[in-house]
């Protein structure tokens, strides 16, 4: 069979199409949990990921088209569910796949980044307006299933803050999230005496976004973006406390 999801025509069996399909999305993931295991190394020791990143992509044996991006830890159904497949193929064929099982663990320690440097900033959570921008798990859908930031939000209302929402493509919150965070139709009531921000999806319109107005609307200038959407926007501005994956920052409360 004909293999269309690689850059080159390649002409193999069934079974061995299927298997390479499950081991590109298998090997993105685990390159996913790498360079955010060694984000979190960075971090104690003042290093900066992003730099490390380009160091790896400047060896011809991994190259700049490496799947090596400090970060958010990766979500939705793809990635997370052939890495869930071939486990359980192990499982059933009773072979054990450590390096495999070790990307899934990692990628779940990451998911708890956010939580980590919320509670580093502000020591707590009730009565604390959080913002989220972005609630779908990636831009260009308005799908919900699986999200991150959907269950960040329910985390965070469970610790008593009040959680506030906004997401272009999401127009209406299933009944099960009504009671869990306000939805708005535009930025500024989101940002409206929050206490800190956290970029959940990179939708191309939060580029618009100045500091100025994170400044004067929010009550604490907080910014957390786990995969640096927007340093270029904040990240020098020395009025807002701005946290990225991969990147130490004396925090502030």
């Amino acid at each position: 069979l004909l293999a269309p999801f690689t850059d080159n025509i390649i002409w193999m069996s069934f079974e061995s199409a299927e298997m390479t399909k499950h081991a590109i999305n298998a090997f993105l993931a685990t390159s996913v949990s790498f360079i955010n295991e060694m984000a979190r190394i960075c971090e104690l020791v003042k290093a900066d990921a992003a730099e490390v990143e380009q160091g790896l992509k400047s060896d011809s044996r991994i190259g700049q088209r490496a799947y090596l991006r400090p970060g958010p830890a990766f979500a939705g159904g793809t990635l997370a569910r052939d890495l869930m497949h071939l486990l359980s193929l192990g499982r059933k064929k009773e072979i054990e796949l450590p390096v495999l099982r070790g990307a899934v663990e990692s990628n779940d320690l990451q998911k708890s980044w956010p939580r980590k440097k919320l509670l580093d900033v502000l020591g707590g959570f009730q009565g604390q307006k959080i913002a989220l921008l972005g609630l779908t798990y990636k831009p260009g859908t308005d799908t919900l299933r699986r999200s991150e930031s959907v269950e960040l939000g329910r985390w965070l209302k469970s610790q008593g803050a009040r959680v506030a929402a906004y997401d272009p493509a999401v127009k209406v919150l299933p009944n099960e999230l009504e009671n869990v965070l306000k939805l708005s139709k535009t930025l500024d009531p989101v940002l409206e005496g929050a206490h800190a921000v956290i970029v959940s999806t990179p939708w191309p319109e939060f580029k618009r976004l100045k500091a100025d107005k994170i400044v004067a609307k929010m009550e604490r200038p907080v910014v957390i973006d786990p995969g640096g959407f927007l340093s270029d926007v904040f990240e020098r501005d020395p009025r807002i406390l701005y946290l990225k994956v991969g990147k130490s920052y004396e925090t502030r409360r």
